[in-house]
């Protein structure tokens, strides 16, 4: 079957066919939900994100394509889990997590270490950066799931590479 057949015989509760749908993208799903939350999150955020995508599939239009789509839900749930937990965090009197992290990234090591050296970047930027070179996905593509513009993720990619350059020589 397609993937436009599997759609539309999931939106009919063909149960197998949302199992498809499901085994061709969880994989993509966890990418981008690792890159957002680096954190033992991930299985939970990527059960959420299939399960509001099965609930709401009804409103997929298929304007964009089903990946995009199911990018835009699993970052709408990663940023609900972040949000969670900043506000934990500030309810707890705890730092800044950034704050902690920079300790980790002391030393020559942390220059070579591409995954340190990403928890250093802002993470709206980090984001449009993994998606763009880890996930390869077309810069529209990123625009589209992130619901901004073309101009926009441009701007974000050059502006985190000019601060990953910057970081790494200051080392």
């Amino acid at each position: 079957m397609t993937e436009s057949e599997l759609i539309a015989a999931a939106r009919m509760g063909d149960q197998d066919a949302f199992a498809e749908l499901h085994r061709l993208y969880v994989g993509y799903v966890r990418r981008v939900a690792r890159s957002i939350v680096h954190s033992d999150d991930v299985e939970d955020l990527c059960q959420d994100t299939f399960l509001l995508a099965f609930t709401r599939l009804h409103s997929f239009e298929g304007n964009s394509q089903f990946r995009t789509w199911l990018t835009r839900i699993c970052v709408n749930q990663c940023l609900v889990s972040l949000r969670k937990s900043r506000m934990d965090q500030m309810d707890a009197g705890e730092t800044d997590l950034l704050a902690c992290k920079d300790a980790q990234l002391e030393g020559v090591a942390a220059r070579m270490d591409v995954h340190k050296l990403l928890r250093r970047v802002r993470p709206s930027l980090r984001q449009v950066l993994e998606m763009a070179y880890l996930d390869d996905m077309p810069n529209q593509e990123i625009a589209d799931a992130l619901n901004t513009t073309l101009f926009s993720v441009k701007s974000k990619i050059n502006h985190a590479k000019r601060y990953i350059r910057v970081v790494s020589k200051s080392k």
